[in-house]
């Protein structure tokens, strides 16, 4: 990584702004700003490991919820275990909910490093940061994660020897728009990602990115 290798006084207020020598000449450095003002990759970055499990009509696979930070989830993936032999006849539905409760039972995701592959998790996309107090998870809650605002559906094949089954895990289920605004889930709210009515086969995990404000 560069960093600006020079620096230029700009006016009569004394500002200094950054700048950088390429070819002889002196270039302004800039940052990009998201929709809040946020300086573009300041904010801590967390992800949430959700284990494979498996399929089931209404099953709730996790919940995420925050009590007191500003969540804005980046990415939200489904990654379905291809080398547990199904016989799919179906796609598996998954619905993601915002929720005005925390959800109950289930298993807890650490909230510290853990090697663990078998139980949720957060991580740190900067490998130190800690988690800030509050922001809690769990897979197949039992009660609780109230449902709140029904945000969209969507389908993942669940086959292993169809490519849709592998290619699930990098498709991004939330809508993003270049340069615009992240899903937010604010204090007090959470995340839920729920099967639909139709039972289905397969095993499928999930992997959640967002960050903290």
């Amino acid at each position: 990584m560069a960093l600006p290798n020079d620096s230029h006084p700009s006016g009569t207020t004394g500002t200094t702004f950054a700048t950088h020598a390429v070819s002889g000449k002196e270039y302004p450095v800039g940052m990009m700003a998201d929709s809040d003002g946020q300086i573009i990759g300041s904010l801590p970055a967390f992800g949430l490991y959700v284990p494979p499990a498996a399929v089931g009509a209404s099953k709730i696979y996790f919940d995420l919820h925050t009590t007191t930070s500003r969540l804005r989830i980046r990415g939200l993936y489904a990654i379905v275990a291809t080398d547990v032999a199904v016989t799919g006849v179906v796609g598996v539905r998954l619905d993601a909910f915002r929720t005005s409760a925390i959800g109950t039972a289930g298993t807890a995701a650490s909230t510290t490093a853990s090697a663990v592959t078998t139980t949720p998790g957060f991580w740190a996309l900067d490998g130190s940061t800690a988690l800030p107090a509050g922001i809690t998870a769990r897979t197949v809650p039992t009660g609780g994660a109230t449902n709140e605002q029904y945000y969209f559906p969507t389908y993942v094949f669940t086959e292993e020897t169809l490519s849709p089954s592998a290619e699930s895990q990098s498709l991004n289920m939330i809508p993003q728009l270049p340069g615009g605004q992240a899903l937010e889930i604010p204090a007090g709210k959470g995340l839920k990602v729920m099967q639909g009515t139709v039972a289905g086969v397969g095993t499928i995990g999930f992997l959640v990115v967002f960050t903290v404000e």
